[in-house]
């Protein structure tokens, strides 16, 4: 029985420390004008099953490190020195992690200053984490990596965020009040959503040193032409986004529009389509319609759902494919289907997973491992522009699969011609 109660004793001292501990951390951010939300994956998983008695500041002083987030603007970084030092003042140690901002214009590629990305503190053996959230063109958020090793002996492998070196984006999310004992905190509005999105929030930033160098080589095609047409793939891009998230389908860039990505961070301007791919097995039977409720016209629809399927629409002049994505012993492979002959073809890819990325102000995904993917495409060659390009020859994993029974042609070979094209 007195162990019992020591045992009692020493959880209640503990948690009135991180009482104290917590109060001055929020009092100090809300002076210098920084507001916190509580991101911590743990805490948030408690709110979200709301098990009695619910998130308090027992279950956080029972972790090793607890999470914050706060929201900054990427052209004017936040001024941390007065908290560093008012954190300071009040016992705490504090170390703020510093790299490069992401990129998001190759005129900036050599020249891109340090920004505070996270802070690590520590106090009586309670650890705080804030990770900066920078908004992006208001579409977005983003948090750069949490590399180097900390003077503090911060346990990185704690971290919820930033950990190996990663960048991570999450869409704006609202906030709403949570009690955390008598303390008064803000929390994601929807915290199952938040905690789903962070699962797969991994980012890689396009590499505009490469696209600068490509550039300089091969010049930047800025005709009135190319730029129609890269505000037409912009516009597709944006609704074919809508589209596709209305349905909880997710989607890549493929083909040339992934090229256009990783070689220059751009479109390719000589391309006239857009390109994104689809994993089948989240395929929808609404898409089509979902499209054509978007002012899409159906062009095209090769094969079928289960064997080298794949959709085609065209919008304002500019044709858009979606290849649906299979995998098997072999690895992941795409098909496609010859009008005229009814041949098979079968296009193979390593495997991959999907990573999130930005193009002209759009988060999008692309494989994570998008030089494997781009050389299965594309070959070794693939930083050279080529403006002939046969869709069924020059691609060095396309392989011949076999033919289409003509009886089934009029099912698996849908072409479609609209009176009149959008203009």
């Amino acid at each position: 029985m007195q162990s019992e109660n020591y045992d009692a004793c020493a959880i209640a001292e503990k948690d009135e420390v991180s009482q104290i501990v917590l109060r001055d951390i929020l009092a100090i951010f809300s002076q210098q004008g920084i507001r916190l939300v509580l991101v911590d994956k743990l805490a948030l998983e408690a709110i979200s099953r709301k098990n009695p008695p619910g998130l308090n500041l027992h279950f956080l002083s029972s972790q090793v490190v607890t999470t914050f987030a706060t929201i900054a603007n990427l052209k004017s970084p936040p001024d941390l020195e007065n908290s560093l030092s008012d954190l300071q003042e009040v016992g705490f140690r504090v170390d703020i992690l510093t790299g490069p901002g992401i990129i998001l214009d190759v005129r900036h590629a050599h020249a891109n200053a340090n920004i505070p990305l996270h802070i690590v503190a520590e106090r009586t053996g309670w650890w705080l984490h804030v990770v900066i959230l920078y908004d992006i063109h208001g579409s977005f958020l983003w948090h750069g990596p949490a590399t180097g090793v900390t003077t503090l002996g911060f346990p990185e492998d704690m971290l919820q965020y930033g950990s190996g070196g990663r960048e991570g984006v999450l869409d704006w999310f609202d906030v709403r009040s949570s009690k955390l004992d008598d303390l008064e905190i803000e929390v994601p509005a929807n915290t199952s959503e938040f905690l789903a999105e962070t699962a797969n929030s991994t980012f890689i930033s396009c590499n505009y040193t490469r696209a600068k160098e490509f550039f300089d080589t091969y010049n930047d095609d800025t005709s009135g032409e190319a730029l129609y047409f890269k505000a037409k793939v912009l516009q597709i891009i944006r609704l074919s986004k809508l589209v596709l998230e209305s349905l909880e389908v997710p989607f890549w860039l493929s083909s040339g529009t992934c090229l256009g990505w990783f070689r220059q961070c751009d479109v390719i301007p000589y391309s006239k389509d857009v390109d994104i791919g689809v994993w089948i097995k989240h395929y929808h039977p609404g898409i089509i319609d979902a499209f054509v409720a978007k002012g899409f016209w159906l062009h095209s629809i090769f094969g079928r759902v289960n064997d080298s399927y794949e959709l085609s629409f065209g919008y304002s002049g500019v044709k858009l494919d979606i290849f649906f994505f299979y995998e098997d012993s072999r690895g992941m492979w795409n098909g496609g289907t010859e009008f005229t002959s009814g041949q098979k073809y079968r296009y193979d890819f390593p495997k991959f997973q999907l990573c999130w990325t930005e193009l002209m102000g759009i988060k999008v995904r692309v494989p994570c491992d998008t030089l494997s993917y781009i050389e299965a495409n594309y070959g070794d060659q693939w930083f050279e522009p080529i403006k002939e390009w046969d869709w069924n020859k020059s691609p060095p994993n396309a392989r011949t699969n076999g033919y289409w029974p003509e009886l089934e042609w009029r099912e698996v070979i849908q072409i479609f011609y609209p009176e009149a094209e959008d203009s």
